[in-house]
């Protein structure tokens, strides 16, 4: 399976306002990591 180029994330657009959006996925450095988050809970 190959790496999207889109993923959901939750952005914190002013104090205590989160909101839902489409961002690109980021591309890791050389000594990064890039991990898939298949589920999360809060």
């Amino acid at each position: 399976m190959g790496v999207p180029s889109t993923m959901k994330a939750t952005v914190l657009v002013a104090p205590h306002r989160f909101e839902l959006q489409q961002r690109p996925v980021p591309v890791p450095g050389d000594e990064d990591v890039l991990v898939r988050v298949r589920a999360c809970g809060i």
